[in-house]
């Protein structure tokens, strides 16, 4: 069978195609990034302490927003001191995006995506005091903390899950042996049946009520306690509306003027009164007027006491039987001498009247 012949204008039409799905596999990757055809790049260095994974086509950002890729990951010779940062980055960057953005005082960061992401660039922006970095510049580095640091906290933190869940299967191991309150409560059958009897208790309690036994059920299925309180009620809505309407001693203090002020009249002269007590307090307390000076001076207190003195002395001198009037008190010989006087005066006047003659004689005589 003869092959078939490809013509010049089909050849022509397949090389179309190639070119027009070339043209439209670039522009894409022009748009997303990949590729730089139609974009200005600038390229910039940083050193790392580590390339922790890092590699070419891995994503550079600038405050977080994807600028460009990077462009080589290698060696910058033999570090003279632990410290030396030995891995230089290159890094193409999208001129547009990038602007004066990046400045003197801007960061590279070794970043990644996620806690076991790609690895990414992050610089962080500068401020308008440094000067702006152009192509070929060479971005200071601020080291962050590695994967093997992570995967250590990582590590950590597994560790105390682990010995908390060792914790853990202990606790339930006690439950399921019976042991403690809540194993107890699993396991001892006691609890179930004092809850099963207390349930029985107060479904019984409940029937009781409902049946109008006991105090409890009286009250709620009696219907004279709520006849009783409906009374009370009535009345006590009664006394109300007396004590609105005026009604009574209370309803007239609530309504009539006149009590109010009757009352206002007497407290006014309470007050008056309260006024005049403070006035005479006053008064007292300044030693004015008799019973001030009895309150504040001193004189009258000396003398009752001068007095109550000279009162003790001569009871002290009556005690003793001194003067007159001790003499009195004490010696008996006056009560003597006065009793013996009275029994010869009753004896004289016995006698007179027995024979007044003897003691009358009436002489007369004439001039």
């Amino acid at each position: 069978m003869p092959r078939a012949k490809t013509s010049v204008s089909q050849l022509r039409v397949g090389l179309l195609a190639l070119a027009t799905i070339a043209i439209l596999i670039i522009f894409i990757l022009s748009v997303t990034g990949d590729i730089g055809l139609f974009k200005k790049t600038v390229k910039m260095t940083t050193r790392l302490s580590a390339a922790e994974g890092l590699k070419k086509g891995d994503e550079v950002r600038l405050a977080g927003k994807l600028v460009g890729k990077v462009d080589a990951v290698g060696f910058a010779g033999v570090p003279a001191t632990q410290n030396d940062k030995t891995i230089l980055v290159t890094m193409k960057m999208d001129a547009a995006e990038v602007g004066d953005r990046i400045r003197g005082d801007s960061k590279a960061v070794l970043a990644q995506q996620g806690f076991l992401g790609d690895r990414v660039i992050d610089i962080v922006p500068g401020t308008a005091t440094y000067p702006a970095l152009g192509d070929g510049a060479e971005i200071p580095s601020a080291d962050q903390a590695g994967l093997a640091a992570v995967f250590q906290g990582a590590n950590d933190i597994l560790t105390q899950f682990n010995t908390v869940g060792k914790q853990l299967q202990e606790v339930m191991d006690s439950i399921n042996k019976g042991e403690g309150t809540v194993g107890k409560l699993l396991h001892d059958d006691t609890i179930y049946v004092n809850l099963n009897r207390t349930v029985l208790d107060s479904q019984a309690l409940i029937k009781r009520v409902q049946e109008g036994d006991g105090t409890m059920g009286k009250l709620i299925n009696d219907p004279a306690l709520y006849n009783d309180l409906r009374a009370t009620v009535n009345q006590l809505q009664a006394v109300a509306n007396d004590l609105q309407s005026g009604k009574g001693t209370v309803g007239k203090l609530l309504k009539d003027d006149q009590v109010y002020q009757q009352l206002n009249d007497t407290l006014a002269k309470a007050n008056k009164t309260v006024e005049k007590l403070d006035s005479v307090v006053s008064d007292l307390q300044a030693g004015k007027g008799t019973v001030g000076k009895l309150l504040k001076d001193d004189t009258l207190h000396n003398e009752i006491q001068s007095a109550v003195v000279s009162m003790r002395n001569v009871t002290d001198r009556l005690d003793r039987g001194e003067g007159t009037a001790g003499k009195l008190l004490k010696d008996d010989k006056l009560y003597n001498n006065v009793n013996e006087l009275s029994a010869e005066m009753v004896k004289m006047l016995y006698d007179f009247r027995q024979n007044p003659k003897k003691y009358l004689s009436v002489k007369v005589s004439l001039f």
